[in-house]
């Protein structure tokens, strides 16, 4: 552990912000596999806003973003 205050706050914020991106992409993950599972506009509906929150996050990069989405989309059509 770290002894300067300043890096033990970094520290402490560092897993906050761990636990916070880990629940994000579990609940991007999550949203995918419902609709993978069972296909429907809402499941693609909650789907997409759930790509959209992680990208606005920053937890993925935008073409990824799209590249999910278009996926996504595809397999409804």
């Amino acid at each position: 552990m770290a002894n300067i205050k300043s890096s033990i706050k970094r520290a402490e914020l560092n897993n906050k912000q761990n636990e916070q991106n880990s629940a994000q992409r579990a609940a991007l993950r999550t949203a995918v596999k419902k609709f993978e599972a069972a296909p429907s506009e809402e499941a693609l509906k909650a789907a997409h806003s759930a790509i959209d929150s992680a990208k606005s996050k920053g937890l993925i990069k935008a073409n990824k973003a799209a590249r999910d989405k278009s996926r996504l989309a595809a397999k409804i059509a």
